[in-house]
């Protein structure tokens, strides 16, 4: 289940779109960074590189899996994407969407699930807050919690 905010929207973003999203990361534009943005912005979820990758290469079928890997890699450093584990930590999975939120990880389905809870958040900030972590000063968390779904 992907967050229905209006940059993560399943409609492609133009070019022009993607050329800024790198820009402002300090990337290139070039024409594989270009085309692997948009796979993955368009996907849905949490896509693995090969899942980015068999969406690229119908449009460039050129791009090697290791081009994928370092743009994705580029993404994650640039702070454009985060890089988010399995829970058996088997596979990489990416989030195009950076802001605040936590991953449920359902061990029947392999889904990944955004969950966002302010209270939560304020529930932990607090905690470290009085918890005075010496020589550390938490920035931004997220939470990834193993579990699975309840059939009603």
């Amino acid at each position: 289940m992907a967050l229905s905010t209006d940059p993560f929207s399943p409609t492609p973003p133009d070019a022009g779109h993607l050329r800024t999203r790198l820009a402002q990361a300090g990337l290139r534009a070039t024409r594989q960074r270009l085309v692997i943005l948009e796979s993955l912005l368009t996907l849905p979820g949490h896509p693995t590189a090969e899942q980015v990758h068999r969406q690229v290469i119908s449009q460039e079928p050129t791009i090697s899996l290791g081009t994928v890997y370092k743009a994705l890699d580029s993404f994650v450093a640039a702070g454009l994407t985060r890089r988010v584990a399995a829970a058996e930590g088997t596979s990489r999975r990416y989030d195009a969407d950076c802001t605040e939120h936590h991953h449920l990880f359902c061990t029947n389905t392999q889904e990944i699930i955004d969950y966002c809870d302010p209270q939560l958040d304020a529930l932990i900030r607090d905690f470290f807050a009085a918890k005075g972590l010496q020589n550390f000063q938490p920035h931004s968390f997220s939470l990834h919690i193993t579990g699975s779904k309840v059939m009603k």
